[in-house]
């Protein structure tokens, strides 16, 4: 061997031997929804395909869709035939199948969390799905992680993806109310310590309730003879991070209090929030960069109910919407024959998120049919991080190769 190649070799051991190593951390945390994504996670369902469809078609202009069907009830070449009559891009949608017993479109909720640290290792969590007609889909993760062989980790605990957000370095955000009544056995602070311990959050903020729109049915009336139709208070209906410091939160517009006093319900909750919101601070005690959004128009639909005649409100939102790496997808509001404040109202939450969200295109899509079974379009959809590289050590202290 070449003596000055000994030199070195012998130099660099020396070298690694007395300078300070990078610092991994190796602390699994998940990923949050603005950072860059691999894919978009979607369970294939007919009763709602032209929405599934449609929102394929927008994500998949740029970026990549994975679309789960259950192979006990659908064919993938059906699909197949669906997605190429909507012209949508083959080569960025993949089909993968699982098998459960029945269709469940509502996968933000029982689907996986991935954890992922700074070194590329990652590995799924699954909390307990609080869905009692649909318990077979805390299979579902289990099938996932089997098929792709992720390491699966389990929490004890309920929890939907829909009812927690997170900004990718240490900060959750968690409606008291829904926590406690999915945990009914468990106190504040065995919840708050199993996301701790589960997510690896440093920071917990707190929030009472969500908007009344979203309160279950058989809770009873909200308001006079209006009932709520939704899953008692997801966050994802009406508060979300927009990145690590920046929180969106929807506002009652001063003209809708005119429209109809159940606006007024909705105002006091949003705003008991937005004092809550604006007291915290992040995961380094910074406070949050606080942008409101417009609420949703509110649908009032007559029905009935034990023989008397109700109203009830199915979950309109615009900040359930969907993130990825090229677009923003959120719902709309207007159709033909609507008041023109709705088609107003539609316009002007797509020049709000436009401004936001500088880097991506900003679609609007209906969501109605969704809204009135309790969801929206985040509601049916999962994001799976980009994998990080793992760096070397070398170049570490070396830097890149040029």
């Amino acid at each position: 061997m070449n003596a000055w190649l000994v030199v070195l070799i012998v130099g660099i051991v020396f070298f690694l031997s007395c300078t300070e190593k990078p610092k991994i951390e190796g602390t699994l945390i998940p990923a949050a929804e603005f950072e860059q994504q691999e894919s978009t996670l979607v369970c294939w369902n007919p009763k709602f395909q032209d929405i599934i469809l449609r929102l394929t078609t927008v994500i998949t202009k740029q970026d990549h869709v994975t679309l789960f069907y259950n192979e006990r009830h659908h064919n993938p070449e059906n699909i197949q035939i669906l997605l190429k009559e909507r012209k949508i891009k083959r080569k960025n949608v993949t089909l993968v199948p699982f098998n459960l017993e029945k269709d469940n479109i509502w996968i933000r909720d029982y689907g996986p969390t991935f954890m992922m640290d700074d070194y590329g290792n990652q590995e799924i969590l699954t909390f307990k799905y609080p869905h009692e007609e649909n318990q077979e889909y805390n299979l579902f993760s289990e099938q996932y992680s089997s098929k792709m062989r992720f390491p699966l980790m389990r929490s004890k605990m309920f929890s939907a993806g829909g009812a927690r957000e997170i900004n990718g370095k240490g900060t959750i955000i968690l409606v008291e109310g829904y926590e406690r009544y999915i945990n009914p056995d468990l106190t504040i602070q065995e919840i708050e310590n199993e996301y701790r311990q589960k997510l690896n959050q440093k920071n917990i903020i707190w929030l009472k309730r969500g908007i009344p729109q979203d309160d279950l049915f058989d809770n009873g009336p909200v308001h006079d003879n209006i009932y709520g139709n939704g899953v008692n208070w997801h966050l994802d209906e009406f508060c979300r991070f927009a990145d690590a410091e920046t929180i969106l939160l929807a506002k009652v517009d001063s003209a809708d209090l005119e429209h109809d006093t159940f606006y007024k319900l909705i105002n006091e909750r949003l705003e008991e929030s937005y004092v809550i919101l604006k007291k915290s601070k992040d995961q380094d005690g910074k406070p949050f960069k606080i942008i409101r959004i417009p609420q949703a128009p509110v649908i009032f639909n007559q029905g009935q109910y034990n023989g008397a005649n109700i109203y009830y409100t199915p979950v309109t939102s615009y900040l359930n919407f969907v993130l990825t790496n090229h677009s923003v997808i959120i719902p709309s509001y207007y159709r033909i024959g609507e008041p023109e404040f709705i088609k107003e109202k539609d316009a002007r939450a797509k020049e709000i998120f436009q401004d936001i969200f500088k880097d991506r295109k900003v679609f609007l899509s209906s969501a109605i049919d969704l809204n009135y079974s309790g969801g929206g379009l985040h509601c049916i959809t999962i994001h799976k991080p980009k994998i990080k590289k793992r760096p070397n050590k070398f170049t570490d202290i070396f830097g890149k190769r040029g």
